[in-house]
């Protein structure tokens, strides 16, 4: 007799029975500020595919002073006893889907019958609560091992499981505070202080987001498999190939027998030889430049722990936009970063002349290497305005000098490279190397200058014509990912730990963290259509 069944079964040809539970399972739970608690619980039944199961509940508690702490109290104990009741329902719909599938798998291994061999306790950690649920154990008489059927069918681990409830209850908690707070909430929503440890809080954040980037890299691999080797060759050295992890990075050129668009004489708003650029009113939104996919890609810098070897931990970010469209990245390397992006480059139609590729950054090396490394034509790059003036800003302020020449000087400075005039702009600051305290400053600004000459606009044209000259969302996802949560002060941080949860709040902000929780997969990404096929 299976216990809680509602008919006789016999498993296989022989049976081992256990002592049938009773027609209800009652129990009072009494706590120490007089809230009494009793459950009174019937049988589980199954009917096809669906279970049944009455609950009644009794609460016996003191009155409360009736002043304006009376809501809370009353709050608190139908909270503790809610609890109560999701731990005995959760442990009792457990054990009934354990006996269902011990019933359904009676015929044992090629036929030859099972026997019974008792239950064993198992421990789920949930967003309730620690439960413990008794497991059966069987005996194939076919070659008479013994196993635990549940085990394998819910993949659950040796001694205890943890819900995937609560792992991203542990996540949401970890992405605006410590593992410490983080674990005295956790456990406080659940009514069990020593449900969770830190160590524990940690493993679960860092595993989680382990997952995520995995899957995020494989479904860009995925993508890029499908594609033409000539049209992932446009990649260059971002194309990697489906077996190599992420750090492996190919380094064969493009082919001169690539299946790419002709070049097209086209320049970005800014640029010399652009078409004229209407101007808009100065107070309306900032738009993309139109047939553009637009990638803003970033480098994050956190504390490293001094565990890890490293003074900092870097996280490389990335926001791709078309048409009122955007979608962010996370990753670990800057390979990682060019492996996704080139993904969607190719799923935008960027790689198929559909739309044009605009690179907006702050002009790092790694990103220079990556853009002058593309196959793809025609494509642009504009330095980001915000760094470059920062930059400027930074430098001159090492190079010291008197401060009134030096104010007037940067604000001549700023007023040429507004203009796009590098040129003039260089002269400038060799000129300044004859009065300024540190010259080596300036001659670094000077060479900072020259490695992006190429990529710096008419930025006050840009402007005018409503488009972006900054790389603000990538900035703002970094806030929002990264230096909000890792960056304040005595922190220090695990490459592991900034990762998760930096890909964990991309995922959020791209509306696929609830349908990745959900269905252990990421969802099918909905992308615009080209607006215009470019010549």
């Amino acid at each position: 007799m299976i216990p809680g069944s509602d008919r006789d079964r016999r498993i296989g040809e022989n049976t081992h029975d256990e002592p049938p539970i009773g027609p209800v399972w009652r129990f009072t739970v009494r706590d120490t500020d007089g809230l009494q608690t009793t459950l009174t619980l019937s049988p589980v039944n199954s009917r096809g595919s669906t279970l049944s199961v009455e609950l009644e509940l009794q609460m016996t508690l003191p009155m409360p002073e009736q002043d304006d702490q009376l809501p809370d109290r009353i709050e608190a104990l139908v909270h503790h006893a809610g609890l109560e009741v999701q731990r005995r329902l959760f442990r009792a719909l457990i054990e009934k889907a354990d006996q269902e599938l011990v019933l359904a798998r009676r015929h044992g291994r090629a036929g030859a019958g099972i026997q019974r061999r008792g239950t064993r306790p198992f421990t789920f950690k949930t967003i309730f609560g620690e439960v413990t649920v008794r497991r059966s154990r069987i005996r194939h008489n076919l070659d008479g091992t013994i196993e635990v059927p549940s085990a394998r069918a819910w993949n659950t681990p040796h001694q205890l499981a943890i819900t995937g409830h609560l792992r991203d209850a542990v996540c949401d908690q970890m992405s605006d505070q410590s593992a410490g707070r983080s674990r005295v909430d956790v456990c406080r929503e659940a009514g069990d202080e020593d449900l969770l440890g830190r160590s524990t809080i940690i493993e679960i954040v860092h595993r989680e987001g382990e997952r995520l980037i995995d899957a995020q890299r494989e479904r860009a691999r995925s993508i890029l498999d499908e594609a033409p080797e000539a049209r992932r060759a446009l990649l260059g050295p971002a194309v990697v190939e489906t077996e190599a992890v992420v750090e492996e990075i190919g380094d064969d050129p493009p082919g001169d027998d690539l299946d790419e668009p002709e070049p097209a004489e086209w320049a970005a708003t800014g640029f010399p030889g652009a078409e004229p650029a209407f101007p808009v009113a100065a107070d309306e939104r900032r738009e993309a430049d139109e047939g553009f996919v637009v990638v803003e890609p970033d480098e994050v810098k956190t504390k490293a722990q001094p565990g890890t070897g490293r003074k900092e931990v870097w996280t490389y970010t990335a926001v791709v936009l078309v048409a009122g469209w955007r979608y962010a990245l996370a990753e670990a390397t800057a390979e990682g970063l060019w492996l996704q992006v080139g993904g969607l480059l190719l799923e935008l139609g960027v790689l198929s002349g559909e739309r044009r590729l605009l690179v907006l950054g702050d002009g790092a090396s790694w990103i220079r290497n990556w853009f002058e490394g593309l196959g793809i034509s025609p494509k642009a790059m504009i330095v980001c305005w915000w760094h470059l003036r920062k930059r400027c800003y930074e430098s001159m302020s090492t190079a010291g000098g008197p401060r009134d020449r030096r104010r007037a000087f940067e604000k001549e400075l700023l007023g040429q490279l507004w203009e796009g005039q590098v040129d003039a702009a260089l002269e400038l600051l060799r000129a300044a190397s004859e009065w300024v305290r540190t010259p080596k400053a300036v001659e670094d600004l000077i060479g900072y200058l020259e490695e992006r000459r190429e990529f710096i606009p008419d930025y006050r044209e840009r402007q005018r014509a409503g488009l972006w000259i900054a790389s603000t969302r990538v900035e703002k996802l970094n806030d929002w990912a990264v230096s909000g949560r890792c960056k304040h002060r005595g922190m220090s941080w695990s490459p592991q730990g900034v990762l998760a949860l930096a890909v964990l709040e991309a995922a959020r902000r791209n509306g696929e963290l609830d349908h990745w929780r959900e269905a252990d997969e990421l969802p099918e990404r909905t992308l615009p259509e080209p607006i215009r096929k470019v010549a």
